[in-house]
């Protein structure tokens, strides 16, 4: 599975919709449409069962966005019917600009825009400055000196709790201003609609509370030990030896634009893992990108053929033309692209050209990966994951749970993994970015948005690295 990530020019065709008036319905009606036709979940998501249900749903948001005013409530609006479909590479973002804070020009034009000049003030009472045990989201937090936020309930048919401004290093952010808006959907489990430095509104749909720690970035102001064990500050392609029996990976990404980066840890790293007992892989934050960075991996965890899964694609135009855009980057690109992958993506294409339209091609017939040779070391591997681990990174997952020497250890990954190959486009009204799936896997789509569980789960409070070790130390 592969996360490419282009933005592309709109096609001239669909320019009518903002040559007519632009505002919020012309937007949603734009991405319903280009969702309907190109969507890889669409048939998964909306079925005879919930046709109606479906229908209902269009109406009803349809009618929420004439009511729209700001671009912001424009972006929610939208980002329910994206986050209708099952599906995380499915997504929308808010475009924003960066305002240089030490600039009083910019400072001041920010001031006196829509954006700001539109956000929700809270009038905080005494009673809303009350500190909760690390285990209750009501609260204090803050992110290092930056911002303080008190987290309190505050329900409307779209939130339950909203995160409040106490204080602000900011110069464009105030006190009383709404920075979070939180929703409960499950033990522990919230969506949640974060506000940028710069105003933009950003979603999770897997947002947590661990150990005092919300949403992986807000600290309890309680708490003594701020550091989150569960993600990882360092994006370096590093390799180290911890102890004299372990080896150590930090592989952030498996980007096409890093093979480069990936091939020479990989040189640097070989010789010496091969002498070593045991391997830890860590993955944190890792959000994926081609499977041809993944299988360098497959030597240290290989013990017996692994089974890839069955994957089609859809051809469509839009597919197609998005498909086109590839080919010429990486045609463009011959440090990060060979010439082999240049002639894959080529003949992709080409397949694709010769396919009817709205149908769907073999891209995968769920064959074995085979290896002729299984070095004696490592002799066990942990790979660390998180969340953040999607696409290309939980394929390393896919394989790894297939060896027995390998163990999964973390939290779940972030279920990237029934459906991939996905372009980005630019909606027309409100300049969002809109990415849109093309390709579905048969058996891993089970495991979309819940992620692949570890073998072993880790705690929250202490180094993760060190946990990882204990696990193979007891293997």
């Amino acid at each position: 599975m592969r996360l490419l990530f282009l933005i592309i020019t709109l096609l001239f065709a669909r320019l009518d919709i903002a040559q007519a008036a632009c505002g919020c319905e012309q937007e949603l009606v734009f991405v319903m449409d280009y969702y309907e036709k190109n969507l890889a979940s669409f048939s998964d998501n909306v079925t005879s069962d919930n046709q109606a249900e479906y229908e209902d749903f269009k109406r009803d948001l349809l009618q929420e966005s004439k009511k729209v005013q700001y671009t912001a409530d424009c972006f929610r609006v939208l980002t329910y019917y994206v986050e209708f479909f099952k599906d995380n590479h499915a997504s929308i973002y808010m475009r924003s600009e960066n305002i240089d804070e030490n600039s009083e020009e910019e400072v001041s034009r920010f001031l006196s825009s829509e954006l700001y000049k539109s956000r929700e003030i809270y009038d905080l009472k005494e009673e809303d400055l009350r500190h909760y045990p690390l285990d209750d989201i009501r609260g204090i937090y803050q992110i290092q000196d930056v911002y303080k936020i008190a987290v309190i309930p505050n329900k409307t048919p779209f939130r339950d709790y909203i995160g409040v401004i106490l204080e602000s290093s900011s110069k464009i952010w105030k006190k009383g201003q709404v920075k979070l808006e939180i929703k409960e959907v499950g033990d522990n489990h919230y969506h949640a609609f974060s506000y940028l430095r710069n105003h933009s509104l950003d979603f999770s749909g897997r947002y947590k509370l661990k150990n005092g720690i919300l949403g992986d970035t807000w600290v309890k102001s309680s708490k003594s030990d701020a550091r989150n064990y569960a993600t990882s500050d360092d994006r370096s392609f590093r390799f180290k030896m911890v102890n004299d029996s372990t080896a150590y990976l930090r592989i952030p990404s498996f980007s096409g634009h890093f093979s480069a980066k990936v091939d020479s840890l990989f040189e640097e790293a070989d010789a010496k893992i091969r002498e070593t007992p045991y391997l830890i892989v860590d993955v944190r934050d890792n959000g994926g990108g081609s499977d041809r960075n993944v299988s360098p991996l497959l030597p240290y965890i290989y013990t017996n053929p692994i089974k890839g899964d069955e994957v089609n694609l859809l051809v469509t135009e839009d597919n197609l033309n998005l498909w086109r855009s590839w080919m010429e980057a990486w045609e463009a690109d011959s440090v990060n692209y060979s010439r082999d992958q240049v002639e894959w993506i080529r003949n992709e294409v080409k397949r694709m050209e010769k396919a009817k339209p709205n149908t769907w091609i073999s891209r995968s017939k769920g064959g074995k990966i085979k290896r002729k040779d299984s070095p004696e070391y490592p002799k066990a591997v942990a790979i660390i994951q998180n969340q953040y681990c999607a696409s290309s990174c939980e394929t390393l997952l896919f394989w790894a749970k297939q060896s027995s020497k390998t163990i999964l250890v973390g939290e779940n990954s972030g279920g990237y993994v029934g459906y991939g190959e996905n372009g980005g486009l630019s909606t027309p009204c409100y300049n969002f970015t809109l990415t849109c799936t093309m390709t579905r896997y048969e058996e891993q789509r089970k495991y979309e948005a819940d992620g692949v569980a570890p073998d072993f789960e880790l705690s929250y409070d202490s180094d993760w690295i060190g946990q990882a070790i204990n696990h193979l130390d007891m293997r």
